[in-house]
């Protein structure tokens, strides 16, 4: 079977080229591979090669450089020899880097794979197709709920250009999952690389999880190490995650500047400081010099207004500084809205509108509005859209609030008065909101250890997450519950690494056989969510509203569908006890999310401190903190500009575009599951069903490739069921947007596996021995990912089917039945039989098939002006409108148009995949 000589392919690794026989014993036949100079060697008895003889007409390129065109073949001994009439060459000198890709190559190579694999492919092509000409790619592969206002924010401004806008939800509506949805998106679409996500210190870890188990976007993080060691901190990578002290540092800083950047993220960016006449922070500049050479930003922040309307201008001059050029301007513009949000907020309620209000509206709108016609809602509505688009705030701000967004439980705060400790080791000063640190066995003195046997005595069966200060604190009360109650809890603090915190979020989230109560340090409140549990207890109270808030943010989020009960146990006459008081009666952070809160800890803070300590003046303290709140809460909600809130979630589109998306993820799960099983089977993969809608992925023993690189040694856990994965971090969620199923099919489609092969069916009206040939075309287009002109020219881009009587069917053509497998050596027989009949035929084919490129390109084309000038008719009649608009948008979106008519008239039209379906 083997002779030392001879080239025999890989049918695994086709781009290793033409291999040479070197030695063949018994057992072990040994191929060298002169493309990559290495030796491989196989199994004689189930060897993935196959023998390479060349037909008369092929033009061979020889070792020397020079090439031959073959008259003649001839075998002796085992060898074959070409001779092109005038000399005649063995196969030993032949070019190892003659590849067999090509699908005609290698079906009469003898290449011929299993017909799965062929099934597979077009599986691919159809659904890679559909992805790419969906309005929302992107945006579905995220694990999240699929929420109206976020799926309508990260679609609005991720629809033309690279983004530069400020996020301004409350808290609790998910602006870090708006910001994932937006980098998701993007870098799936591949219109930015670099990354940079500047954050507070508090948050690092926050990021960093949400981004991973969300989006599959690993960040690296950046540390003090890494600056310590002098490295180039940003040299390799793409996506960096950096905290905002390390950010201001000079070594750091100076990095962040020589390095380019396609996106900026900020959180919390109401901490840079700006001021009128000039003075601004570290942290300020970085950015606005960051921001003045990079195409994306993103700031985040739940308080635009909260530290002034100074702030807030100094936020939006980031993203365009043309657009808001000096502080007075910005302040008279915004007195302008005032009647325009008052119109939109009485078009949205439906009420009748006054006076003042109709005439407000024939002015802006004189063309579109018709008093006669405003009883009827379908016309409100459509005046309502106009009004924001041409007379809204433009797209560099979006803010919802709880106002307009349904959803939230009440917050039912119970302050238990406890004994103080009776101790002369307790902590002074501030750190006696912690009593409990440096103390040892001091559960056994703390009363507050026998309330929490109460509360677990008195909520049933409810889960209870505990959040405190410390790590040390959570393994001090995980030992005394054990060891005085035999309770079983899960700890989440710092200590622990992603997966042993994998581990205790889904012991904690297991109905049925999980802990009850998670006990958790200040970590716990950053990264992770707990919806499904509506019992908080507040351990101790740190010094910080903000901290606090997002406490209580970990359960008090959309998704939570019962009122939260916050178990708060105070010490009486004590700086523990008197901070719960001044926290529920004078800031009242306990009831709602308040932001005024922290604005009046940092404005009083001297004398909070000294009425914690003391107890002086308490009384008379909380009654001015009350007072305050109310009067700047009063300010808050009288700037509420209602025509930002439906600029930001255009109700009646963003519940459209959710329920779009929802059934489309309801269909993608069934075929996704049906492509795991047929990708693990052709591939050579192991996929077992663990049940409760879950599986896990493994390499199998025989795997087609070496590796995948989202395949980890030891496989992962996977559900494509979004609810499950939103109640379990530990199981990966499948989408057709996730990592691992985006390189499968890229995997399939861009290699040669499944793109020659054969079958048979034995239900037909032809002879035994006829056949159906099959061609698959794809459209290749030389342009970027980024202008995804798939939405306009498909992949798949044509089917041809010839029947054994001669019949052509395009794009229709269906087989009469079920296509069987066939084995290998019976395929090749066959096809070997046909080759002289096929083979023709399957060429004249190609030439039809790829003389229809030009009706495709002009199709394309004409369906991508019509999508271009249906944008660029909305933007050029906004921006006559809406001052707001940059006219740069214009030229940009005009742009992309022309790059991607471009780039449709650079398409080819290439075979893809040929089959053979004889007749059983």
């Amino acid at each position: 079977m083997y002779t030392v000589g001879q080239r025999w392919i890989s049918e695994a690794e086709t781009d290793l080229g033409l291999g040479l026989v070197q030695s063949v014993d018994f057992r072990v036949v040994t191929i060298y591979f002169p493309s990559i100079d290495e030796e491989r060697s196989y199994s004689r008895q189930n060897a993935p090669l196959t023998r390479v003889i060349f037909k008369e007409d092929d033009v061979l390129p020889l070792m020397d450089g020079s090439v031959l065109k073959v008259t003649d073949v001839e075998e002796m001994d085992g060898i074959v020899f070409y001779s092109d009439g005038e000399r005649q060459i063995s196969e030993i000198h032949l070019s190892g880097h003659i590849q067999l890709n090509q699908p005609t190559d290698r079906l009469f190579s003898g290449q011929i794979d299993n017909n799965n694999l062929f099934e597979l492919r077009q599986l691919a092509l159809k659904q890679l197709s559909k992805l790419r000409q969906r309005p929302f790619y992107g945006l579905l592969g995220a694990r999240t709920s699929l929420l109206p206002h976020q799926l309508y924010i990260a679609e609005q401004v991720t629809q033309d250009a690279i983004p530069r806008v400020l996020l301004a939800d409350e808290v609790g509506l998910g602006k870090t999952i708006e910001a994932g949805l937006i980098l998701h998106r993007l870098l799936l679409q591949q219109r930015i690389q670099r990354v940079l996500v500047v954050v507070p210190d508090q948050l690092l870890h926050q990021w960093l999880v949400e981004m991973v188990r969300r989006f599959n976007l690993r960040f690296s993080l950046v540390d003090r190490d890494m600056v310590e060691d002098g490295d180039d901190i940003f040299a390799s990578g793409q996506l960096f995650l950096c905290p905002l002290s390390l950010a201001v540092h000079e070594d750091v800083g100076q990095q962040i500047r020589a390095s380019d950047w396609d996106m900026l993220v900020v959180d919390e960016a109401h901490h840079l400081h700006w001021s009128e006449d000039g003075e601004q922070d570290a942290a300020y500049e970085l950015v606005e010099e960051l921001s003045l050479r990079t195409a994306g930003l993103l700031l985040l922040t739940a308080t635009p207004e909260q530290l002034g309307i100074q702030g807030h201008f100094a936020r939006l001059r980031l993203l365009d500084p043309e657009r808001y050029p000096s502080l007075p301007q910005f302040m008279a513009e915004q007195k302008a809205y005032a009647p325009v949000a008052d119109l939109a907020g009485a078009l949205a309620s439906e009420q009748p509108l006054s006076n003042e209000q109709l005439a407000t509206l024939l002015q802006l709108l004189p063309e579109e509005a018709d008093a006669s016609t405003l009883n009827d809602s379908s016309v409100r509505g459509k005046l309502l859209e106009t009004l924001i688009d041409r007379h809204g705030p433009g797209r560099a701000l979006y803010r919802n609030t709880r106002h307009g967004v349904a959803g939230f439980p009440k917050r039912l705060p119970q302050i238990t008065e406890l004994p103080a400790p009776d101790s002369d080791d307790l902590n002074t000063g501030l750190e006696a909101l912690h009593p409990e640190l440096g103390l040892h066995n001091w559960c056994d003195n703390d009363p507050r250890c026998e309330w929490l046997l109460q509360v677990l005595a008195t909520t049933g069966k409810d889960k209870i997450v505990l959040i405190c200060h410390a790590a040390q604190t959570v393994l001090d009360l995980e030992q005394w519950l054990w060891e005085t109650a035999g309770v079983q809890v899960a700890v989440f603090h710092e200590h622990m690494d992603l997966v042993e915190r994998d581990r205790a979020a889904a012991y904690f989230a297991d109905h049925e056989q999980g802990a009850r109560i998670l006990l958790c340090s200040e970590i716990g409140s950053e990264g992770r969510n707990f919806q499904f549990a509506h019992e908080l207890v507040l351990f101790d109270l740190p010094f910080n509203c903000d901290l606090i808030e997002q406490r209580i943010g970990r359960l008090d989020r959309i998704g939570q569908k019962q009122d939260i009960r916050i178990h708060i146990p105070a010490f009486a006459d004590h700086a523990a006890g008197r901070w719960a008081h001044i926290l529920h009666d004078g800031l009242d952070i306990f009831t709602r999310p308040n932001p005024a809160a922290q604005p009046l800890l940092e404005q009083h803070r001297d004398a909070i401190e000294q009425a914690l300590l003391s107890g002086d003046g308490l009384a008379e303290l909380i009654g001015l903190l009350a007072t305050e709140r109310e009067t700047l809460l009063a300010q808050l909600e009288a700037g509420r500009d209602r025509l930002l809130e439906l600029h930001s979630c255009h109700p009646q589109r963003a519940r459209k575009l959710a329920k779009e998306m929802t059934i489309t993820h309801i269909e993608d799960e069934a075929e996704l599951n049906d492509f795991l099983e047929l990708f693990a089977d052709a591939f050579g993969l192991e996929l077992i069903d663990l049940g409760g809608d879950c599986i896990t992925i493994a390499p199998g023993d025989h795997m087609l490739v070496p590796d995948l690189p989202h395949l980890p040694e030891d496989g992962f856990m996977a559900t494509t069921r979004r609810d499950v994965a939103l109640a379990r971090d530990d199981v990966q969620f499948l989408s057709w947007e996730h990592p691992f199923v985006d390189q499968a099919l890229e995997l399939i489609t861009s290699g040669p596996a499944g793109n020659a092969a054969a079958g048979y069916i034995d239900m037909h009206d032809f002879r035994t021995g006829d056949c159906y040939v099959e061609l698959q075309f794809v459209a290749r287009c030389p342009a970027p990912k980024a202008l995804a002109v798939e939405r306009y020219l498909p992949p798949n881009a044509m089917h041809l089917m010839m029947t054994p009587a001669g019949d052509l069917k395009v794009n229709d053509g269906e087989l009469p039945a079920f296509v069987l497998p066939l084995k290998k050596g019976t395929a090749r027989g066959l096809v070997e039989q046909k080759a002289a009949t096929t083979q023709p035929l399957i060429h004249k084919l190609e030439k039809l098939g790829s003389a229809q490129l030009g009706k495709m390109v002009e199709r394309a084309s004409h369906k991508a002006e019509e999508a271009y000038a249906e944008r660029l008719a909305r933007l050029h009649a906004l921006s006559q409108h809406n001052p707001k608009l940059s006219p740069l948008l214009v030229a940009e979106v005009k742009a992309e148009r022309d790059a991607v008519l471009a780039a449709i008239k650079e398409s080819q039209l290439v075979l893809d995949s040929v089959r053979l379906v004889f007749c059983g």
